[in-house]
């Protein structure tokens, strides 16, 4: 569905929705239209769907915590990519992204994402990327500026993150439109409590990508490094405000 369109129509939402996924192909296909293993198995950690958080034991973490975590997971994987993980490293990977964390951070920056594998490239059923900080800010980024910790609603957790009364402009400070300029939201960044799973992006480990601080601007108007680490809480299944 779409799959033809998302090529040359790019998403153009700006707020969640009371997405309905009825009739949509790709709700049951967990791998998308990945095409290597990697992408493949990547795809169906990103597409796992919601769960009942009160089963499962979430484990709280501030910015700080998380990062020293995934970095306690990174040095277990001793990897860039899933193509080079051992079946051993497998299994402790496997255990990693079964994890459900909390992380609490300020909600700084979120973009809807573009037509991806995950989603069958559709520009409607995308996911929302959201940027978490460990200090709010009051500009979009610029050279020396910390990067964030990503996390991202999936259209299989959007409606129900949408029915619980979530909406992105209210709670960031800043919305990246398709054109990669920011636009303010009239809103000071929130204090934001996101709880989802632990996944690991291998598709976007390198240098250009992972680093503590922004270096450089490339001509399309991206920055580098745009994040922390490639962990992430992808997908997400509920944000609260921390008062």
């Amino acid at each position: 569905m779409l799959a033809g369109l998302a090529a040359i129509e790019p998403t153009r939402d700006s707020e969640l929705r009371d997405l309905d996924m009825t009739g949509w192909d790709c709700a049951n296909q967990s791998e998308g239209t990945a095409q290597s293993q990697d992408a493949k198995d990547r795809n169906r950690m990103k597409n796992r769907w919601p769960v009942n958080l009160s089963l499962f034991p979430v484990e709280p973490l501030d910015t700080a915590g998380f990062l020293k975590k995934v970095r306690g997971c990174d040095a277990q994987l001793q990897s860039q990519r899933r193509g080079e993980l051992t079946a051993a490293q497998k299994d402790e990977l496997d255990r990693y992204e079964n994890q459900i964390v909390s992380l609490t951070g300020w909600l700084v920056f979120a973009y809807a994402g573009p037509p991806e594998t995950t989603n069958c490239a559709s520009p409607i059923f995308h996911d929302w990327h959201l940027e978490l900080f460990e200090n709010p800010s009051d500009h979009a980024p610029q050279v020396g500026d910390p990067t964030p910790i990503i996390c991202e609603i999936t259209p299989r957790t959007e409606q129900r993150i949408y029915r619980d009364g979530v909406r992105i402009q209210s709670l960031t400070g800043f919305f990246r439109l398709q054109d990669v300029s920011y636009h303010a939201t009239g809103h000071k960044a929130q204090k934001v409590r996101v709880t989802g799973y632990l996944m690991w992006d291998d598709d976007h480990n390198g240098s250009a990508d992972v680093g503590s601080t922004i270096q450089w601007f490339s001509g399309n108007g991206f920055h580098h490094p745009w994040r922390s680490t490639a962990w992430e809480i992808h997908p997400v299944v509920k944000i609260e405000v921390v008062e």
